[in-house]
C-alpha cells in the first residue's frame, strides 16, 4: 500500500514539475538612462537632490509592458517584462540620469540618506504603447514637482512628454520605442531641474 501511495506522490511531483518546466518565461526588457554630456555645461548645482519613487495609476503599478489598443482599454503584450517593477525601475534609472550628467551636487534615492536640499517628485501618467489605425506610438507623459526638501515647499512643476513611432506587435521594437521616449523626456527633465538653483541661491 505504502509504495503504491509513494509512487502516486512521486508521478504528482515529476508532472507538477513539468508543468512549471514547460511554462515559458517573458522575455525580460530594461530601461536606459541616457548618457547626457556636460562638456559645455555650467558648474554643477549646489544642492543634493533625493528622486523619490514616481507613482502613477495601479496599471503601472507592475512590471508588464502597458499597450493600449484604445482609450478605454488597458491590456499587456504577453510574454513580455521589465526588468523590474516601473515605479521602481524609473526611479533607479532617473537617478543614473543625473549621476551621468553631473549637474547637480549629489542624487540619490530615500534610502541613500541624503541630507536633500532639493526633493523631485514625478507623476507618471502614461508609460504605453498606444495602438491607433494610422500605427503604433511609444507615449510617456509625465509630471513632476520640485520641492524644497527642508521647508517641504513646491518650487517648481512642470509636464513632460514624448511619443516615439512603434510597432504595435513587436516586443523588442516597442520597448526601444519607449526607451526612446523616455530618453527625451530625460534630456529635458535633468537640465530643467539643475536650473532651479536660480531660484533656491
Amino acid at each position: 500500500m505504502w509504495r503504491a501511495a509513494l509512487a502516486t506522490i512521486l508521478f504528482a511531483s515529476a508532472s507538477l514539475a513539468g508543468c512549471a518546466g514547460g511554462a515559458k518565461a517573458p522575455e525580460t526588457f530594461d530601461l536606459l538612462a541616457p548618457r547626457i554630456s556636460t562638456v559645455t555645461a555650467p558648474r554643477p548645482a549646489a544642492f543634493q537632490l533625493v528622486v523619490n519613487e514616481p507613482i502613477g495609476v495601479r496599471a503601472l503599478e507592475t512590471d508588464r509592458i502597458l499597450v493600449k489598443p484604445g482609450p478605454e482599454r488597458v491590456t499587456y503584450y504577453k510574454g513580455a517584462a521589465w526588468s523590474d517593477r516601473l515605479p521602481r525601475l524609473l526611479q533607479v534609472r532617473m537617478v543614473e540620469a543625473f549621476q551621468n550628467a553631473g549637474l547637480v551636487k549629489a542624487v540619490g534615492s530615500r534610502g541613500d540618506r541624503l541630507d536633500a536640499d532639493m526633493e523631485l517628485a514625478t507623476q507618471v501618467t502614461s508609460f504605453q504603447v498606444e495602438v491607433e489605425q494610422g500605427g503604433a506610438s511609444a507615449v510617456i507623459r509625465v509630471y513632476l514637482k520640485l520641492i524644497d526638501g527642508q521647508r517641504g515647499k513646491m518650487i517648481d512643476s512642470r509636464a513632460f512628454e514624448s511619443r516615439v513611432p512603434t510597432s504595435a506587435s513587436d516586443a523588442a521594437e516597442m520597448v526601444a520605442s519607449l526607451n526612446k521616449a523616455f530618453d527625451n523626456v530625460l534630456r529635458d527633465v535633468v537640465p530643467w531641474v539643475a536650473k532651479a538653483r536660480k531660484k533656491t541661491t
